[in-house]
């Protein structure tokens, strides 16, 4: 799958378990890393869209756990666009180990509200686009 953002860092000390293996929680906070910085990438800043009222909810998260990623290696975490809809997408993410297989796949549903209110509200035509001209 052809990804339209990545990134790189170091895995941390306090993110592995006794093995020296990142522990699964952690997983979900690289997704969200990964996410704020493919949205900066994409010129959607994500604290102007919350002073225009507006945020994205987390409505689920998929992992699969293809192979351990460890302590001290430098990982590369890819984001892209799976799908767009009126008020929702899905991100598709790829972590790939230092060695370049791929160690974990993961999707995360987003839906678009106006702040408060839990609901679906359609995605601005600007961040509509954005999203849909980065679909893999």
């Amino acid at each position: 799958m052809k990804f339209g953002y990545r990134t790189s860092w170091r895995v941390r000390f306090d993110e592995v378990d006794l093995q020296g293996v990142v522990h699964h929680t952690k997983i979900v906070t690289y997704l969200e890393i990964a996410r704020v910085e493919y949205w900066r990438e994409s010129g959607i800043s994500y604290r102007e869209m919350r002073e225009k009222g507006y945020e994205f909810i987390i409505k689920s998260v998929n992992i699969e756990y293809k192979k351990p990623l460890y302590f001290d290696e430098i990982i590369d975490v890819h984001v892209g666009v799976k799908s767009v809809a009126r008020a929702s997408f899905v991100l598709a993410y790829e972590i790939r180990n230092q060695g370049g297989e791929t160690a974990i796949i993961a999707e995360t549903a987003l839906v678009n509200s106006r702040i408060g209110t839990g609901k679906p509200y359609g995605l601005q035509q600007e961040y509509l686009k954005r999203l849909r001209d980065q679909l893999i």
